[in-house]
């Protein structure tokens, strides 16, 4: 009897390996941002993952000890093994992606294939809004204009309070720069052309909440040419749930 528990412990411990290596697999791949290559994945970063692959070996050594009580060891160790295990599994499996062409919407995957949609962009090809549909409201709740301070993404809302994002979790982080590398041409507010027929006029239309500091931070990386010195900045609430940042330079 002990060789078949024996055997039948390794067969699990290699199909449960085989089980992880598909799952991650699937995660890295396309199909795991649930979209074509036109989705972007912000994933833990590789220090991150190794010591997460740590933690699993580590758990599942402990869980196989302690049901066969290696050298007298309690199965109350059991316990420890799996939460060390999920935590780790959750860890390695956390994803915030944008699905691009296939939907222009942000997202998230905890446990490499539970997704959850957070929000879609306002701009509905990603680079443009309908100031029409904006009047009426039928953009409220879309995101518009964002925010990264610390392990925490800020994504505001048209009409909404901003919707605030973890890129970390325990050790794991998502590199920050990465997101903005990437996600800043679809989440990033939008560039209001009309206010711009008044030479030396701009206006910037961002989500409900969004701070002038919020706008600069996003300008320096987006609208370089108008990062420099700006005069007569003001902040307005609109009563269309958006955030206007208007100012003038020579």
């Amino acid at each position: 009897m002990k060789s078949i528990g024996i055997i039948a412990t390794i067969v699990g411990i290699v199909f449960l390996g085989i089980f992880y290596y598909s799952l991650e697999d699937f995660f890295y791949s396309d199909f795991g941002c649930g979209c074509s290559s036109a989705c972007i994945g912000y994933y833990p970063d590789m220090l991150s993952r190794v010591i997460g692959y740590g933690l699993l070996i580590a758990s599942t050594i402990l869980l196989v000890a302690s049901i066969w009580k290696f050298k007298r060891l309690s199965r109350f160790w059991t316990i420890p093994a799996l939460f060390i295990f999920g935590i780790a599994f959750y860890g390695n499996g956390y994803m915030i992606f944008d699905k691009g062409t296939c939907g222009y919407s942000l997202n998230k995957t905890t446990f490499f294939v539970h997704q959850t949609k957070l929000g879609d962009y306002a701009k509905a090809d990603g680079e443009t809004i309908d100031l029409n549909s904006l009047k009426v409201g039928k953009l409220k709740g879309k995101l518009l204009g964002y925010a990264i301070y610390g392990n925490e993404l800020t994504a505001f809302r048209i009409g909404e309070k901003p919707l605030k994002i973890k890129t970390s979790f325990l050790f794991w982080k998502v590199q920050k720069n990465v997101i903005i590398n990437h996600i800043s041409y679809g989440l990033n507010t939008f560039r209001n052309m009309e206010a711009e027929k008044i030479k030396g006029h701009y206006e910037f239309i961002g989500g409900q909440g969004m701070t002038e500091k919020d706008f600069l931070n996003e300008l320096v990386l987006t609208q370089k040419e108008l990062s420099g010195r700006l005069k007569n900045k003001k902040i307005i609430d609109n009563i269309d749930g958006t955030t206007r940042f208007l100012f003038e330079k020579d």
